[in-house]
């Protein structure tokens, strides 16, 4: 076998036979100094991790089924910083090397939690995150498609058997690490990677920003950061912004809403939806308000409201422009041809999932 240079002391399944064994330690290793490449963050206040020691060997080879939680040793994942963007993550870049840690991603759509009909999609480590946006569109897992019973049984193996390796990234980034995304969050970027990897020694650290806060916890359990400072930090995040979505938004954006929707004794905001061909630069003024009692859709000066018990039918087509179009019919009214972003449409799904609406995808 070949394996990079710094990696002794470490447990490595053989290719051939996946005999469990360990190599052997060097006689020095030398650390590499990681705050020069986190200093273009701006949260590079925040101390760098150190190296990891060794984590428990695996039981197997792999672990099979999706999304199984790596037994890790404390501080491997840390949370650098969460907000808005979403959740940006560091761990050694040597843990790519295992494959369970690879297959640690949900096996859900990272935007709107679907299991079904998912698409594969490889992380890209770049040496900025923003150049992995761009390459990832260049480097696809495929045409790996998942339906919902192979979401649940297929093993990391078998997954992984059927990615290709990422080309022109430096080793361990070479290695495919897959996310998924339904057919209606079909666009890429949902992850984006950074990685930095000292050529000599074979050891770096990673970064991963992840966009759906609920899908990064799910992660960072996996993959053995359960329970850490970073963990709870998150939860408290994704806590506040569930308990209260209404002051999440833009106090401008409230403003316009307030205009026409005003809610009832007892009624919660859950989520907005804007228009994009009619409110492309005042969110507020036009679009979809989604509370636990009704769905309200405003355009110009026209008004529409649906009970939580109707049954809707939402279809979602694509365009070249990437912009979205929505058709949404009620039983007493319909929308033909709404504009929606790939965000808006991650909300109206997360919306009418947590206002418990009778929907009907096409």
């Amino acid at each position: 076998m070949q394996v990079p240079s710094g990696s002794g002391g470490r447990p490595v399944c053989c290719r051939n036979c996946r005999a469990l064994f360990r190599l052997p330690a060097p006689a020095s290793v030398i650390e590499e100094k990681v705050a020069a490449w986190l200093s273009d963050e701006r949260d590079a206040e925040h101390p760098a991790a150190a190296p990891a020691g060794d984590t428990a060997p695996p039981t197997a080879g792999v672990v099979a089924g999706p999304a199984a939680r790596v037994q890790a040793a404390s501080g491997d994942i840390r949370l650098v910083g969460v907000g808005r963007k979403g959740a940006l993550f560091e761990f050694p870049a040597d843990r790519l090397l295992d494959p369970s840690f690879r297959c640690s991603m949900p096996r859900r759509c990272l935007r709107c939690g679907s299991r079904a009909h998912l698409t594969g999609h490889v992380i890209i480590y770049a040496p900025q995150l923003t150049d992995s946006l761009s390459l990832e569109a260049a480097h696809s897992a495929g045409d790996l498609v998942l339906g919902e019973v192979e979401a649940r049984t297929l093993s990391s193996q078998e997954l992984l058997d059927r990615l290709p390796r990422v080309p022109n990234v430096p080793h361990p980034a070479d290695l495919a690490m897959p996310y998924w995304l339904c057919r209606m969050c079909g666009d890429a970027g949902a992850v984006s990677g950074k990685i930095s990897v000292n050529t000599e020694t074979g050891r770096g650290f990673c970064r991963l920003l992840m966009c759906n806060l609920e899908m990064a916890e799910e992660f960072m359990v996996a993959a053995g950061g359960e329970g850490s400072p970073g963990h709870a930090r998150l939860r408290q995040v994704i806590k506040a912004e569930a308990e209260n979505p209404w002051e999440v938004l833009p106090s401008s954006v409230r403003h316009r809403l307030e205009q026409w929707f005003l809610p009832k004794e007892g009624e919660r905001f859950i989520g907005y939806v804007p228009d994009r061909d009619h409110a492309q630069a005042e969110d507020g003024v036009a679009g979809l308000v989604v509370s636990d009692h009704r769905l309200i859709w405003r355009m110009d000066r026209r008004c529409r409201e649906a009970d939580v018990t109707a049954l809707l039918t939402v279809e979602l087509v694509a365009e070249e422009s990437g912009k979205g179009r929505l058709n949404l019919a009620t039983p007493s009214w319909h929308i033909k041809r709404l504009g929606v972003d790939g965000d808006g449409m991650n909300r109206l799904r997360r919306a009418l999932s947590a206002g418990r609406f009778r929907v009907l995808w096409r």
